[in-house]
Formats: structure tokens, sequence, C-alpha cells
């Protein structure tokens, strides 16, 4: 599977990113990445994530476990998943650039669909940030619908 430019570009969109790993235990965890950076040609997401706001999520990428990001556009919740492994980096400038960026592009699309301001800010937390270098392994469709889960092959 890799990212084309249309997947790299919506990924790079206003979109919301829920992220999902597991412990040494398969303790499920969540969180919220902060921006996306596609790298097509090395078919490689760099993901920006509070280390401060997700402690638990880092360090199971740290101990190795597979990551799954989720992409939803709020305004209609097509929605993709990519999984594979990942890699913990140091932000750089242009990682917290993007990741300011990001917050806000989705403050002011949540805020166009009737979100306050107020009510979103705790999602989204740029504090102690991080990358995560997730390595795309698999992409699948998430939009609610019939193709929902279907596995797609991107060239």
């Amino acid at each position: 599977m890799s990212i084309d430019e249309e997947l790299a570009a919506f990924m790079a969109s206003p979109v919301m990113i829920i992220l999902g790993s597991c412990d040494g235990q398969s303790k499920p965890e969540i969180g919220r990445a902060m921006g996306a950076l596609a790298h097509a040609a090395d078919n490689r997401i760099d993901l920006m994530v509070s280390a401060w706001q997700w402690p638990r999520m880092v360090a199971n990428v740290r101990a190795g476990a597979r990551l799954a990001a989720t992409f939803a556009r709020p305004s209609d919740y097509v929605s993709y998943q990519v999984k594979g492994h990942a890699t913990v980096a140091t932000a750089t400038d242009d990682h917290a650039a993007a990741a300011a960026h990001y917050i806000e592009r989705i403050t002011a699309t949540l805020g166009g669909l009737g979100l306050d301001r107020h009510l979103v800010a705790p999602w989204l937390v740029s504090r102690d940030l991080v990358v995560l270098c997730l390595s795309v392994e698999e992409i699948f469709i998430q939009t609610p619908g019939t193709k929902a889960g279907q596995r797609i092959e991107r060239r």
C-alpha cells in the first residue's frame, strides 16, 4: 500500500486524526494527532502528537506497538485508516509550524460546523510535541457505508 497525492492532500486538510495502539498486555490506547505530513515518496506519515497529553500512546510506539491513524473529515465523515509501524522522533520547527497551522484550520472547520472553540481547545494540544513517523503498511476506507473497512490499493 502506498500513499498517492490525493490521499496525501486529504491527510493534510483539516481532518480529525485519531490514533490507536496497544500496550504489551494488549490494552488499547487512543490519542489525537495535531496534524500530519504525508511523504508519498517514502510511504510515510509524520504525525505530530502531544507527549504530555498522550504519554501512553507515545510509550506504546516507543515499545514497538503497531499504530493505526484514522483521518476523518468532520463535514461529511469521509474517512481513511492507515496502519503500520511507527517510531518516535523529535519535532522540528517545521513540525511545530505544521501543528500550529493544523490547530488553526481544524478549530475554524469545527467552529464552522457549530462547535464552540472552548469545547474544541482541550483536544488540540501541542505541548511537548513529538512526531510519530508511521510507515504505511495498510490503508482502509472507513467512510460510513458499504465500503467501510475495505482495504484499498494505492499506486
